[in-house]
């Protein structure tokens, strides 16, 4: 699954468009069924248990409330992720220091190809070692752009999990909301409803597990940067950046 901003922007509105509509159709249930088992032909036990599966309908559905406005908090991350490893695959870091690095070597340096001598020499062997150490910013700086990317893409796919279970739980919420009203109708909106609602903690469950697999992969690639932060071998001068100097 690829990234798209404009896309993942679309599913977040969604996302919280549906809290909208769940909150509407959830607050709704309560009054609708009290006044439709509130006369004298409803039966005592048959209101109790009409008011008793609206009751365990609007818990369920308030604990996927909380939990998606928790969720929602970090909507942006995966966003900010895309454009941050842009930023460290593009011109900014990556495209700059494999620049610097391709001028800098030997070959590339135009100085020498006008001067001769122990001076051409000397500065060849100043500059060049900058080749080096720019090809391994290069480097981490690819390396940390597909980390980035990996872990937006994890998150879109993640809200996506989360968008289709609303989605799906939308409708069934309008129907037992609309059934609130009838005493003959709530049992099986509301039962329809309650199954919808008790797959919440499972959907929600499930996507973040997915998730966390996928950032956990990532600690390999955190491993490889610190690998390549340890690697003084394109920074002799002491893990410094080469002295261009002579």
């Amino acid at each position: 699954m690829g990234f798209n901003p404009e896309q993942f922007q679309a599913l977040i509105d969604k996302l919280n468009s549906g809290l909208t509509s769940m909150s509407t159709h959830t607050t709704a249930m309560g009054p609708k069924v009290e006044s439709a088992v509130n006369h004298w032909y409803v039966p005592d036990a048959v209101a109790r248990g009409c008011i008793w599966i609206v009751n365990k309908i609007i818990e369920g559905v308030n604990w996927i409330i909380n939990k998606l406005v928790d969720i929602l908090q970090g909507a942006f991350a995966p966003i900010i992720m895309f454009y941050n490893a842009m930023q460290w695959q593009g011109e900014e870091i990556r495209g700059k220091a494999s620049g610097v690095s391709s001028s800098t070597q030997k070959f590339n340096l135009a100085a020498p190809k006008y001067w001769e001598g122990e001076g051409s020499t000397a500065y060849t062997n100043a500059i060049f070692p900058q080749s080096g150490a720019s090809a391994q910013v290069a480097s981490s700086a690819s390396t940390v752009a597909g980390c980035l990317t990996a872990c937006g893409v994890a998150g879109f796919a993640f809200y996506t999990a989360v968008g289709v279970f609303v989605a799906q739980l939308i409708p069934v919420l309008a129907a037992s909301a609309a059934a609130a009203a009838s005493v003959v109708a709530l049992p099986v909106a509301g039962a329809a409803a309650a199954a919808e609602a008790t797959l919440g903690p499972a959907v929600i469950g499930g996507a973040v597990l997915a998730l966390l697999s996928v950032i956990g992969a990532e600690g390999t690639t955190m491993a490889q940067l610190s690998g390549e932060k340890s690697d003084k071998s394109a920074f002799p001068n002491g893990g410094h950046w080469p002295v261009g100097t002579v």
